[in-house]
């Protein structure tokens, strides 16, 4: 899964201390138009920065602090991050407009309560004046949430924090996958459950310290249930004893592919993988009695995915290896 989940990137300025004082905000369409527009022009040269590879671009727009704390490695995040952000599209997900009554001060915006997808935002505020734009860009099946907070200075709005996540996978948010998942438990579907909360898992930090979903302890306590769940109801590796050959089911992970996540059964087999035909047989088997094992695992699916190993194995030596692809539709 490491290969496909873009790990939190984080460029920010951070304090010893924090000061008192009192702040009010104004988000979205009740921010002033003219100011939306002067902050639209600094968000477009910030995607066509990380889109286009050109890091000068974004440069510029930090702050002096932000500099001193980035230095040159900006072009090296701005380069990872545009393995994963290619056009220079991009929706608003949320602005904010803050304004302080003094510098240092902790600011915290709420954007709902009882919504999917709301969250807490905590920053440190490092001017009188502060701007939110949270954007989302589209790379295909997931979405990535770019945070630029930026602060008013005398030569004008300039970053203090740019930092880049993964706001969707399975083109779903952590709390829209904690929702599935928590269905699929109600149907007794374990693995499905418990796979989806891995992937939640996985995107559940968008804005890694600064944004928090409202749900997000309940999700943790969740997932641990289900680890400890599946952990008691599997002991993996699995025979299947029905089969003749006696396959051993390893694991079970979200596979992805273009069409989405789908189940992969990882399993060793004792036949010889060369031995296409008896290799082929012996997963029909595999295949027809997943669900007597795994709940669930073919429902709703388009696909399943099987990988035949010929050893168990260690996560260092190659072992060779089978693949099969199932239409269950």
């Amino acid at each position: 899964m490491k290969n496909y989940i873009l790990y939190l990137i984080l460029i920010t300025i951070t304090f010893s201390s924090c000061n008192v004082g009192t702040y009010g905000n104004q988000r979205n369409d009740n921010i002033d138009e003219k100011l939306r527009r002067e902050i639209r022009k600094l968000d477009k040269k910030i995607i066509d920065g990380i889109a286009n590879n050109k890091p000068s671009k974004i440069k510029s727009l930090l702050s002096d602090k932000l500099i001193e704390k980035s230095g040159s490695d900006i072009s090296k995040y701005i380069d990872q991050v545009n393995n994963f952000v290619k056009s220079n599209n991009y929706n608003i997900l949320d602005q904010y407009y803050v304004n302080n009554s003094t510098t240092g001060i902790g600011n915290t915006l709420i954007s709902g309560v009882d919504g999917v997808n709301d969250y807490t935002l905590n920053y440190r505020a490092l001017n009188k004046e502060m701007f939110i734009s949270l954007l989302l860009t589209d790379n295909g099946m997931d979405k990535i949430l770019i945070t630029n907070i930026y602060g008013k200075y005398p030569d004008g709005w300039k970053l203090n924090i740019l930092q880049f996540g993964q706001y969707t996978v399975n083109n779903k948010t952590a709390t829209e996958l904690y929702n599935q998942a928590k269905k699929e438990y109600e149907n007794k579907y374990l693995v499905d459950a418990t796979n989806n909360m891995l992937l939640s898992s996985q995107v559940s930090n968008p804005g890694n310290g600064y944004i928090k979903y409202n749900k997000s302890k309940e999700m943790e306590n969740f997932y641990d249930k289900l680890l400890i769940e599946i952990k008691e109801k599997y002991a993996f590796p699995i025979t299947m004893d029905k089969i003749e050959s006696k396959p051993k089911i390893i694991n079970i992970l979200p596979q992805r592919m273009e069409e989405g996540y789908f189940p992969m059964v990882n399993y060793v087999t004792k036949i010889d993988l060369t031995d296409t035909l008896k290799i082929r047989i012996e997963n029909d088997k595999i295949n027809n009695n997943i669900d007597n094992l795994f709940t669930g695992l073919t429902k709703n699916k388009k696909y399943v995915f099987y990988k035949a190993f010929s050893s168990m194995p260690n996560g260092k030596n190659k072992i060779p290896t089978y693949g099969f692809v199932k239409e269950t539709e």
